[in-house]
């Protein structure tokens, strides 16, 4: 356990010693906790931003916090290893891990019924699954939680050298 947290606290620490991959990574948590925040607002008529920032929970900005802190992370250090590597092969991997950690992200957060029954209709998802997601919600975002780390984690490897093909 404790060499896992030492590869993620090396690799992770490494795209930070650039100033423009700690400014990437603010830019995109800003990005990531404004998508968060607004698209239910977005996605639920009559909703205001006022309304949805007033009915957030300290627990529900946590979990933003650490979703978008997460999603962030993994992308910026994604990019850093494409400089590293002077490669674009890697790019269909940075978007596809970035849009699965966007629509993880807002699976995860959105913990009313008016809030998801919405978003899950643009992807053509019925009440059942809207039901599903709010009965198990503390289970999904565990899972993407774990599953974010997982890729940070391999991420982490790739930048210190200890794993070439993850």
């Amino acid at each position: 356990m404790r060499q896992i947290i030492t590869t993620i606290w090396f690799g992770t620490r490494e795209p930070f010693k650039n100033i423009n991959y700690t400014i990437l990574f603010l830019i995109l948590f800003s990005v990531f906790f404004a998508l968060f925040v607004l698209i239910p607002v977005w996605t639920v008529a009559g909703n205001t931003l006022a309304y949805q920032l007033k009915i957030f929970t300290a627990r529900d900005y946590a979990v933003l916090v650490l979703l978008s802190g997460l999603s962030s992370l993994f992308i910026t250090m994604q990019v850093f290893v494409m400089k590293l590597r002077k490669k674009v092969a890697g790019l269909g991997g940075t978007v596809g891990g970035g849009l699965g950690a966007l629509f993880a992200g807002i699976a995860g957060t959105a913990f009313c019924a008016s809030c998801l029954a919405p978003l899950f209709a643009i992807f053509g998802i019925g009440f059942g699954g809207v039901v599903f997601v709010l009965d198990y919600r503390w289970y999904f975002v565990v899972g993407v939680t774990a599953l974010m780390l997982i890729a940070i984690y391999l991420m982490a490897r790739k930048i210190n050298k200890v794993c070439i093909s993850c």
